[in-house]
């Protein structure tokens, strides 16, 4: 977007601009004697995403619901892990936002990448195993273990 932040009214009240500096209040120029908080842009040097469907050309499918458009355009670099690899070309469609490749550094196929949690259209939460890694990732060494069994070993 290149605006270096966004007015947001929502925040007021809560805990963010004490603990977070890029929630900033201001004077509500709009409205006299209110107040607003406005959030300093990010730009992430990286963002992962996963994805329904990738094509050759790189082009990726997201759910429409999802505002990780805004992610997408705002990162440097983007990674993109898909449920399926298609032929393509994509097209958006009723329910999928297509992201262009062009915003895209890479794009990976891995089905189940967005396990333990949901993904739309393709599978539920895993209630065992998001409660597994709640409670291993209270402990490092138990988090670690976790992340070799279901991540990097592919155990999960």
């Amino acid at each position: 977007m290149g605006a270096p932040g966004l007015p947001v009214r929502g925040i007021l009240g809560s805990a963010y601009p004490e603990v977070n500096e890029r929630f900033q209040v201001f004077p509500d120029p709009g409205s006299p004697g209110d107040t607003m908080v406005v959030v300093a842009a990010l730009n992430p040097d990286v963002t992962l995403v996963h994805g329904a469907k990738g094509d050759e050309e790189g082009n990726l499918l997201i759910p429409r619901r999802a505002d990780w458009g805004l992610a997408i355009k705002a990162s440097r670099r983007v990674i993109a892990t898909v449920e399926e690899r298609v032929p393509g070309p994509l097209k958006d469609e009723a329910d999928w936002r297509l992201i262009p490749g062009a915003h895209l550094t890479a794009l990976v196929h891995s089905p189940g990448g967005a396990r333990p949690t949901e993904y739309p259209g393709y599978y539920g939460p895993d209630e065992d195993g998001l409660a597994r890694y709640l409670k291993q990732a209270k402990d490092a060494t138990a988090f670690a273990t976790y992340l070799q069994e279901q991540v990097f070993g592919g155990g999960g």
